[in-house]
């Protein structure tokens, strides 16, 4: 008897559990009353605060995640109302889809409601679908990745069919990969944080970041030229997004980069004079440059004029003006009857055979920088040429400009490098377990 009365207030405990967890599903008004967990990667509702949801969750919040196939979270099917747990319901933020309201709990044996409720969950279908999971404190969500990807439709919009879809999928990868990148250095960061016992400095960046979000936000809702709230909302509803994930999204964006240029800022080794020296010997064809020429152009059309003597006569006297030093860049504005003046001035083409008209080409390549041509006719009018800059073909000069961007270039691949070994031993130790492949 007493081992009875020790199983039996188990047992009615687990019944309860199990009512609560029906009735949730079911509709129940009272059971619906009970938060939810919030899920990292869930789009907030818009009673949400979102600087809420960028805080990692603790473990007693979020238990160990339920094991997810190519469909997103689901119970394991066919092993009986044995595998149920409540945290897999909390998890997977599962919804019975029809027969719900014919459940009557209380008047059900723990058997019968076990079963029941193991019917249900095989019918359901999830409100969110998780692709990744990091760790046993976050996921990341379709919806976030997804709006990643909203956001690159300039890359995508112009395809047909077959290579839009594609591209998408190459996109879905990125941003799926990008996205637990992140959340990768978030973790390592706050693991840092907490066993130096600088948790507050946390907090520190959030708000940073926070601001610094905000700020971009309002930069992008100027841009739009948008007056309210509810208009802005609009446009972003229009291209698939929702406000409070984008903010999300860069407030961990930015506290992420944030974190990893810290961490770089030791780890990078700046290039010194011998290692640019060599570079520059090891790539001679990275400096080899083309004859190209920066050139200003006046046309006379002859069809402008009474005759083509009239044409070059005017010519030859804008031609003295140069000479005098009146700014050439303004005759052109002043006099040119051809395309130069509605292209700032700017002669059409920079290389050798791209000149244009291609009667012009010989005379371009044979003046100095700074130097005015005579006159030119040809068959439609008369021109009118300055050389403003021009390179010559061969090796750039090592100069302080050139080992500027030859550092920059070093500075930049080591930066790379040191970031992508970064990433790779966070991934090996930060648990990441993709659950969906791209759409």
């Amino acid at each position: 008897m007493g081992a009875v009365m020790r199983v039996e207030p188990v047992r009615r405990w687990g019944v309860w559990l199990t009512i609560a967890t029906v009735g949730w599903l079911s509709g129940c008004k009272w059971c619906h009353k009970v938060p939810l967990p919030t899920i990292r990667g869930q789009a907030p509702s818009s009673s949400t605060d979102s600087s809420e949801l960028a805080r990692p969750l603790s473990p007693a919040v979020l238990p160990p995640p339920l094991e997810c196939g190519n469909e997103g979270p689901k119970a394991a099917a066919g092993k009986g109302p044995s595998n149920l747990s409540p945290h897999s319901l909390a998890t997977s933020t599962l919804k019975a889809e029809q027969g719900a309201e014919e459940v009557m709990p209380a008047s059900l044996s723990w058997p019968q409601t076990a079963v029941r409720l193991h019917e249900l969950l095989q019918r359901a279908t999830p409100r969110i679908k998780i692709v990744a999971l990091i760790g046993s404190h976050t996921v990341v969500t379709d919806q976030e990745v997804r709006e990643a990807v909203y956001q690159r439709l300039a890359e995508y919009r112009h395809l047909p069919g077959p290579l839009r879809a594609a591209k998408q999928q190459e996109l879905y990868a990125a941003e799926l990969r990008r996205i637990i990148e992140r959340e990768l250095l978030l973790a390592d960061m706050q693991a840092r944080l907490k066993k130096a016992g600088k948790l507050s400095a946390m907090e520190e960046i959030r708000d940073y970041a926070e601001k610094t979000a905000d700020r971009a936000l309002h930069q992008i809702r100027k841009a739009y030229g948008t007056e309210s709230d509810e208009e802005f909302l609009n446009i972003l509803r229009a291209q698939g997004l929702t406000l409070q994930i984008v903010r999300r999204q860069l407030i961990r964006q930015i506290m992420a980069d944030e974190y990893a240029r810290t961490l770089l800022k030791d780890r990078v080794r700046t290039p010194g004079f011998a290692e640019i020296r060599a570079y520059y010997e090891a790539h001679p064809d990275e400096f080899r440059t083309e004859d190209q020429v920066q050139w200003q152009h006046i046309f006379f059309s002859f069809a402008r004029y009474p005759s083509e003597a009239a044409a070059r006569q005017h010519a030859e006297q804008v031609r003295q003006l140069a000479l005098q030093g009146v700014d050439f860049a303004t005759l052109v504005q002043q006099h040119d009857q051809g395309l130069a003046a509605g292209n700032g001035g700017w002669g059409i083409g920079h290389r050798r055979g791209q000149i244009q008209p291609a009667d012009l080409e010989n005379v371009v390549w044979s003046l100095r920088p700074g130097e005015i041509s005579e006159v030119i006719t040809t068959s439609s009018g008369c021109h009118l040429l300055k050389v403003v800059e021009r390179k010559y073909a061969g090796i750039r000069p090592f100069d302080g400009k050139l080992q500027d961007e030859i550092r920059e270039k070093l500075l930049r691949h080591n930066r790379e490098s040191e970031y992508s070994r970064l990433i790779a031993e966070l991934w090996r130790t930060g648990g990441v377990q993709v659950v969906a492949s791209p759409p």
